[in-house]
């Protein structure tokens, strides 16, 4: 039997899981600063709900058919779900403001920092045409990885402006043309020349030559102001406002078929860590009705690698702060352990008929901070593990003794 999981897949053993869940928490309680509210959508949805949204990158959905012949695919992203809710649910308040942390899936190929289950850490704004919540969504993620020690720069460009300078310039395939731009940090440039003629993309030339270009004015000079170009000032005087880093890059224009104006991300050296951008056409394919929306995802397997390798996170330890140990003293033993649960102390005591010796071997190898030692006497032995200090006591004066070892 393969006892491994599937491929691009992980088991996550305590401390591994600590770790995360230290991290999620911390982009969690940023989120939550912002006014955001959870929301959950279900790991399986109809395939017709996904295909259709993401372009190329449609191979890599997890597709299958169930026993009653029904086409059902994983979530590939945490944003399509989010649409097909807000089209089913047309009474909630706009602006609709949502976060997400949960699990994805892409028949990707695995490699560092790239799996084919992880997870995603979403903010979206619902409603709101305003660049007041693309500065939002960005502001937001921004701060979150700034809360995790990261000195981060957006870069930031817009899919209206993009399409723009492709009318203006001739192009007739704009979505080909920006599917192989936005391969330009892996291929390079000539790679994506390559691409562009593999394409059929004929003005290979021109888009060569945008792809130098650095900023805006030298964009509105060329080519004149456009709607894509005032969004794109507007965002950055909120930006400045919020304090957030970022630069303008053409060659930013995000893959997903979905985005329809200003687009964002942060890179890192294993590959984008967020991104996101302006969605103002998909809630539209599930209602009817266009709703504007916009947001920012942060990929958590990558910012978790980068900051292992930075060490800029560490193990916060084990949960169980106190191991009761007990020698032929059962019930007595588990009625400390409830006492110092009402407490709110989190306790562990002897499941496996173990010697005091063996039992003091554990709590030190799960390096539990106290540990109560019960015997037949009626004093109890309270001890530090990591000073080495041991203090008798009554049985009564436990919960106060414990919280003075754990200051």
């Amino acid at each position: 039997m393969e006892l491994r999981p599937p491929k691009g897949m992980r088991d996550f053993l305590p401390k591994e899981k600590r770790i995360r869940e230290e991290v999620i928490g911390k982009i969690k309680r940023v989120f939550e600063l912002y006014g955001f509210e959870p929301a959950e959508t279900p790991a399986l949805e109809y395939a017709k709900f996904l295909e259709g949204k993401y372009g190329e990158e449609e191979k890599l959905i997890y597709k299958f058919q169930d026993r009653g012949g029904r086409w059902l695919a994983l979530r590939y992203d945490l944003t399509a779900p989010l649409a097909r809710v807000i089209a089913s649910n047309p009474q909630l308040p706009l602006p609709f403001k949502r976060y997400a942390i949960d699990k994805v899936w892409r028949y990707d190929n695995p490699q560092r920092g790239r799996y084919r289950e992880f997870y995603q850490c979403d903010v979206d704004i619902v409603g709101s045409k305003s660049m007041m919540a693309d500065a939002e969504v960005v502001a937001c993620a921004f701060r979150a990885l700034k809360e995790l020690g990261f000195d981060t720069v957006v870069r930031i460009n817009n899919r209206k402006l993009m399409n723009y300078i492709m009318g203006k310039i001739g192009v007739k395939k704009p979505l080909e043309a920006f599917r192989a731009m936005d391969k330009l940090d892996k291929i390079g440039e000539k790679g994506v020349e390559e691409e562009l003629k593999r394409r059929g993309i004929k003005k290979v030339r021109e888009i060569i030559e945008l792809l130098e270009v650095r900023d805006l004015k030298e964009v509105e000079r060329r080519f004149g102001e456009s709607e894509g170009s005032k969004e794109l000032r507007e965002l950055f005087n909120y930006l400045d406002e919020c304090e957030v880093k970022y630069v303008f890059d053409i060659s930013l224009v995000r893959g997903l078929d979905y985005y329809t104006g200003p687009v964002f991300e942060i890179s890192s050296e294993f590959g984008s860590i967020a991104g996101g951008g302006r969605y103002d056409g998909l809630i539209g394919m599930f209602s009817g009705r266009d709703i504007p929306a916009t947001g920012i995802s942060l990929g958590l397997e990558r910012i978790i690698e980068i900051m292992k390798k930075e060490g800029m996170i560490k193990d916060p330890g084990v949960k169980a702060k106190v191991f009761v140990a007990e020698v032929n003293q059962k019930e007595r033993a588990l009625r400390i352990a409830e006492k110092l649960r009402d407490e709110g102390i989190n306790t562990e005591m002897n499941l496996m008929e173990r010697s005091l010796g063996k039992q003091l071997e554990y709590a030190d190898k799960r390096e539990i901070r106290c540990v109560v030692i019960v015997g037949k006497r009626e004093r109890v032995t309270v001890k530090d593990m990591e000073s080495g200090k041991e203090e008798e006591v009554e049985e009564e004066k436990v919960t106060f003794k414990i919280k003075e070892f754990l200051k």
